[in-house]
């Protein structure tokens, strides 16, 4: 067998799995984050991002994790993430709908913005 047929094997395997890791920061806070979220925490921190890293209704900040690991890995289907670890990361407006958007707000309240 070859190097890349047994890298694509334990990549399907992969697939078939779910995880839970779990995030506690220094000021107690828990968070429960799904495979995909971790990964994405992970890569941020081998980035050497120091900052905030966003999903849809929370963030983390990378300096304030205290304990970062797996909880659980079962097989998908068999067990209900909970709401927020299925959120994706946050995707910020794109700079010229944000640009229109504070147009029509200074518009509403009188300010002239130059």
């Amino acid at each position: 067998m070859t190097p890349n047929a047994v890298l694509t094997q334990e990549m399907s395997e992969e697939a078939r799995y779910e995880e839970i890791w779990k995030l506690v920061t220094n000021t107690k806070g828990e968070y429960a984050l799904s495979k995909i979220q971790a990964q994405i925490l992970q890569q941020e921190i081998a980035k050497g991002n120091r900052g905030i890293v966003m999903f849809q209704t929370f963030a983390i900040s990378i300096p304030y994790i205290a304990e970062f690991y797996r909880e659980k890995r079962f097989l998908k289907d068999t067990f209900q993430l909970p709401a927020r670890a299925t959120e994706l990361p946050y995707q910020p407006i794109p700079e010229e709908k944000w640009e229109e958007i504070k147009k029509q707000a200074y518009a509403k309240i009188g300010v002239i913005k130059t």
